[in-house]
């Protein structure tokens, strides 16, 4: 056989295993995209959390659409012809919002145990959460840096610290900030209740009406390893009065208000880890 002869049938070798390994990716591609957007169950090999994840979807939506269908039926049901059936109707109501109840405490406990808390505390408090490329001592400098220079803590919504008494590393110290919300610019004034190596906390002194409300924020760092920190900033409230309590839950958690603290919040820890690791 003659050199062109030979290149010709390595050409077509080549092309054909080009051919196979190109569809052996699409195949593995349509796999992945499949096994993404359908249960594992008829693509791919089967995983728990997806399973978990898709129950999840149908319990929410089971519960959401079987409340909206009895109550449209409760609404339409006269009250002087059809009384004993828009009773029963306003009874499954009140079945199905009581056992959605139930399953959403179940998931919150859930939660709760995986992140080795106990009970709803997770639901009562917001969290923001950044994984930082930097370990623990380059983390805790960038804050020791902060402390001779707390003006530095500025981004769009949040206008920088001002120390009024003592400084951030050091409990009972008071700072203010100015931060907007939705254009309004709020003022804020905090005292450090504790000051730890991987830990800092502090309290709402005002406005006052946020003080009673026993509203407080954590700063909490968690080494993964030598090169990577998980940083946590925590809003919660602490208070012994129930009225209060309830007042506070309604307010910080059962409210838009959470959403607005959960975004500034999750700017924060954002800009920290930005610039740590810049």
């Amino acid at each position: 056989m003659s050199f062109f002869g030979d290149v010709d049938r390595a050409q077509r070798i080549m092309k054909h295993k080009n051919l196979t390994g190109y569809n052996n990716i699409m195949s593995l591609n349509l796999n992945h995209f499949l096994d993404k957007v359908t249960t594992p169950i008829s693509f791919g090999e089967m995983r728990s959390y997806q399973i978990k994840r898709y129950f999840k979807i149908f319990i929410n939506i089971n519960y959401i659409f079987g409340f909206l269908y009895a109550f449209y039926f409760y609404i339409r049901s006269p009250r002087t012809t059809q009384m004993f059936e828009r009773r029963l109707w306003a009874f499954e109501c009140w079945t199905i919002l009581s056992f959605y109840g139930l399953f959403i405490y179940l998931f919150f406990l859930e939660k709760s145990a995986l992140e080795e808390q106990r009970g709803l505390y997770r639901f009562s408090q917001i969290q923001a959460r950044e994984v930082i490329d930097a370990s623990v001592e380059k983390v805790v400098a960038w804050f020791k840096f902060l402390e001779k220079n707390p003006k530095k803590y500025r981004f769009n919504t949040h206008q920088g610290i001002e120390v009024l008494f003592g400084s951030l590393a050091k409990k009972e110290s008071i700072f203010v900030t100015r931060e907007t919300f939705f254009g309004v610019i709020i003022h804020l004034k905090f005292r450090v209740t504790k000051v730890t190596n991987t830990q800092f906390e502090f309290e709402v002194m005002a406005p006052k009406w946020l003080m009673k409300m026993g509203i407080k924020g954590k700063f909490l760092l968690v080494p993964v390893s030598k090169s990577q920190t998980i940083l946590k900033l925590m809003v919660f409230n602490e208070t012994k009065n129930f009225l209060l309590r309830v007042l506070s839950t309604l307010f910080l958690y059962l409210s838009p208000v959470r959403l607005i603290v959960a975004t500034q919040i999750m700017k924060e820890v954002r800009f920290i880890k930005k610039q740590v690791e810049e």
